[in-house]
């Protein structure tokens, strides 16, 4: 025989005995209560507002920035020392986290239990102490009680004594953290949390109070926090306590140490959320680390003009330039724009009308330490498909990619190779392989940066260049493999096109991509260069 009923709603038609077996198991219970709300009967509260408790272990906690708000007082909170002050007519009430005193006006009290943190700015303090003190000092007509609303009780009977079991209707998708484990690092502290869901790394929020407080909040968690908080931390560690809140689950530790900064996720493969806690650098290594960044700065272009002496290129039809003359004056006129500034250094693979072997391109680009090569070509296609193409394209370097059109591409610009010497022939030795070590690396290296140049110059070149912008794509380019740095090519239309080679051929049209070019670079330099700026 089942019997169904709300805790606020029992009535004594059960049997005495089983009353009383119900009370004693809803006390045993009484440690997991969570989300209760306080009910203010006197002084009464503001309509439509609510005062956020929660239960750890056998105490009640509530908010004091709610219950400020539902009494209409004025409050002060300092994050830095982690106080808050409640204004009362006339009197003024202070409580500091983590600690069990109370200043009413100049006379100091102690509660049972230590004020807590939840989300970062609203403090929690026990409820029944802290409403004894209050209606002893301030509010002597001060009423209360509590109502439960998030769950309901379900009272069974069977062979066995009743029993009471907790339904809750918004915890089944939260993932139980059952375990955190800490290991001392030479340069920090890390934590591994456990937990039997996975995580996103949205989930988590985190910051320092002062030098000694870590707070750490898991969306979509819970805990056992009377477990959790027993765990024996590290050394370094002086207090561990997990609170479940709503619907996450805040972990604070006070610290032995100062630590500068802090980095969670969730880690799929061990399925574990890991914190990592790192202690300030020393001089020497931030000196160090100051070097290695300022490497990154985007100093150094490399222009790189296709083709040239021997190699024309894409030929001239109608009267109209070869390639290389078309690139090798778009690559002056960019280099010219650079050279304004006195915080880039240009530096091209050819200034005049010579051949240069492709390996020998990249090359010169990483001797100089470039920081962004980009290859200037244009394009053609085969005799049967001539003049059916038009417009500008980019080219990001994929040694892994074999569509159809890809192929055709890196067929033009690599034929080149024929043109090279046997020594220089024998340096491209399994360039065309997928598996190719170098080519690969350098891929994986760099395809982050180099497709963010490529989005940005696609962008400037729809805007101010008056062709068709046919994208960005990717093919296996011999020019740009090696190239330690971000690199694009780009093909900046097609030179079989009579409406592409009329434009190509006139100088104020070049002179618009120059310019996009440009502004392109410029714009890729501070977006690299702010990101070294903030992870100085």
């Amino acid at each position: 025989m089942i019997y169904d009923a709300e805790v606020r709603n029992f009535t004594p038609t059960l049997k005495i005995f089983k009353f009383h077996i119900f009370i004693l198991l809803l006390f045993l219970f009484q440690s997991v209560l969570l989300s209760q709300q306080l009910i203010l009967q006197s002084p009464p509260p503001k309509p439509n507002t609510n005062i956020q408790t929660i239960n750890i272990s056998d105490c009640a906690f509530f908010s004091l920035n709610d219950f400020a708000r539902a009494l209409g007082l004025r409050t002060y909170n300092n994050p830095e020392t982690g106080k808050i002050v409640i204004f009362f007519p006339g009197k003024t009430v202070k409580v500091t986290v983590h600690s069990t005193f109370v200043m009413f006006d100049n006379r100091m009290t102690q509660m049972s239990q230590r004020a807590i943190l939840v989300n970062r700015d609203d403090i929690f303090v026990p409820l029944y102490s802290f409403m004894d003190l209050l209606k002893q000092s301030i509010l002597p007509d001060l009423q209360y009680y509590l109502a439960d609303g998030e769950y309901k009780y379900k009272l069974s009977e069977s062979s066995a004594a009743p029993a009471i079991s907790r339904e809750t209707f918004s915890t089944t998708d939260r993932g139980f953290i059952s375990d955190i484990q800490f290991a001392e690092r030479g340069n920090g502290l890390t934590m591994k949390i456990s937990t039997n869901k996975a995580f996103k790394n949205s989930d988590f929020s985190s910051f320092f109070r002062g030098d000694e407080w870590f707070y750490l909040t898991i969306l979509g968690a819970t805990c056992d926090s009377a477990m959790l908080s027993c765990l024996n931390p590290a050394p370094l560690v002086a207090v561990l306590e997990a609170i479940p809140i709503g619907n996450s689950v805040q972990i604070a530790l006070k610290l032995k140490r100062k630590y500068e900064k802090a980095s969670v996720y969730y880690d799929e493969r061990t399925g574990k959320i890991l914190v990592a806690l790192n202690l300030p650098l020393n001089s020497a290594t931030l000196k160090k680390i100051e070097e290695v960044k300022n490497t990154w700065i985007m100093d150094t272009i490399v222009i790189d003009a296709g083709h040239g002496g021997k190699d024309p290129g894409a030929p001239g039809s109608w009267g109209y330039k070869h390639e290389k003359d078309i690139v090798l004056d778009i690559a002056l006129r960019l280099g010219r724009l650079l050279e304004r500034r006195k915080d880039i250094k240009v530096v091209y693979t050819r200034k005049t009308d010579e051949f240069i072997p492709l390996w020998k391109r990249t090359r010169i680009a990483n001797d100089v330490s470039g920081k962004l090569f980009i290859s200037l070509h244009i394009n053609a296609l085969p005799k049967s498909k001539r003049g059916s193409a038009e417009g500008i394209e980019l080219y990001l370097q994929n040694p892994t990619i074999r569509t159809q059109e890809s192929i055709e591409v890196a067929r033009l610009e690599n034929e080149v190779i024929q043109m090279e010497t046997g020594e220089d022939k024998a340096k491209y030795k399994d360039y065309d392989n997928p598996s190719h070590i170098l080519a690969n690396l350098v891929f994986n290296t760099y395809l982050h940066d180099s497709e963010k140049f490529a989005e940005i110059l696609s962008r400037h070149i729809s805007n101010e260049v008056p062709q068709k912008n046919r994208g960005v794509k990717q093919a296996n380019l011999f020019v740009l493999v090696g190239a330690s740095m971000p690199n694009l090519l780009c093909e900046l239309g097609y030179n079989d096109n009579r409406a592409d080679a009329k434009k190509l051929s006139d100088p104020v049209h070049r002179q618009k991509i120059a310019l996009a070019l440009y502004k392109s670079i410029i714009e890729f330099k501070e977006y690299c260069d702010k990101s070294v700026a903030q992870n100085k």
